[in-house]
């Protein structure tokens, strides 16, 4: 049954009573513009009364690509027209943050249901999900030191906490791709299966189990595994607001628009 119908969310309640978001974003590839970062605050807000659990995947054949390069492009060449691109960059990094964190803190439990690619913003986005179920055809990466920027929204502090600081340090220095197989190994995703078919089966199998359990339990099971973790979330959240979007808007044009001519 149709939830709600978005510009870049679809949502469905499924028939035992689970909620399944689909991420169309904002462009070709899911890529995760404006409008998806209004609509994920929104579609955030409204959860604390659901009961069960949220899924997230993408539409089509992958996840996400990431932010959407050309909308923020815009706003950069705005801003640095206006003479105030520090601010700009300060304020849209902690927005961005804090729907990601609004989503982490959501009560139900959220599971990412990820096929293909899963990059950049979207990387982090499925980093503050709750359980990330891959198909064989997942892939991961963290690619924003190709743009002179450093990741942002949460990835650099949350993913250590699956894989270890190692691995994304490899993932986050040499901007290379994780494989889905690979991902499991680290513990970067909690299952892989062969189709997204079967991913979704396994995400369903998951929420018949949480359904047995009190919501209140549910909730305060998150805040207990979060709470030692917060500090230290919040401290490097800020950090690398501040450091951003004082240190990179120098280099962060001329990089976002080599990365939109090589995708075309």
């Amino acid at each position: 049954m149709t939830v709600r119908q978005w510009e870049t969310l679809a949502v469905e309640r499924t028939e035992a009573g689970d909620l399944d978001v689909v991420v169309r974003g904002t462009g070709e590839g899911n890529v995760l513009g404006g409008a998806f970062w209004t609509e994920l605050t929104a579609l955030t807000a409204s959860l604390a009364d659901e009961r069960g659990c949220v899924f997230l995947r993408g539409a089509g054949d992958l996840f996400s690509r990431g932010l959407d390069l050309r909308w923020y492009l815009t706003r950069l060449r705005r801003a640095t027209r206006r003479g105030d691109t520090t601010e700009m960059l300060s304020s849209d990094i902690r927005r961005l943050q804090q729907a990601i964190t609004d989503l982490a803190s959501c009560p139900r439990p959220v599971v990412a249901i990820i096929d293909g690619e899963c990059a950049g913003a979207a990387f982090e986005l499925v980093s503050a999900c709750d359980l990330r179920f891959a198909t064989e055809r997942a892939w991961f990466s963290m690619p924003e030191a190709d743009l002179g920027v450093v990741a942002d929204l949460g990835g650099l502090q949350r993913l250590p906490r699956l894989a270890g600081e190692g691995v994304v340090r490899e993932l986050a220095l040499g901007g290379g791709r994780y494989e889905a197989r690979r991902a499991l190994r680290a513990g970067l995703v909690n299952d892989v299966a062969a189709s997204m078919t079967a991913a979704r089966d396994t995400a369903r199998r998951f929420a018949d189990l949480v359904r047995t359990k009190p919501p209140s339990v549910l909730a305060e099971v998150k805040r207990v595994l979060d709470q030692p973790h917060e500090s230290a979330l919040i401290a490097g959240l800020d950090r690398v607001a501040t450091w951003n979007s004082e240190y990179a808007p120098s280099c962060l044009e001329r990089a976002m628009t080599e990365r939109i001519e090589v995708a075309r």
